[in-house]
């Protein structure tokens, strides 16, 4: 398993975003990571 360090510059933005988490930071992240590959296709853009 791989460890990233995740940085976030926006407090502000860090606190709403972890107030509406329903579960673990690490899983909720995940799941933004998986939308996100649903919703582009799984490519990378260019």
């Amino acid at each position: 398993m791989k460890k990233y360090l995740l940085l976030i510059e926006d407090e502000h933005l860090w606190d709403e975003f972890k107030k509406v988490l329903n579960k673990d930071i690490n899983s909720e992240i995940l799941e933004l990571i998986k939308e996100r590959i649903k919703t582009k296709g799984g490519r990378r853009e260019k």
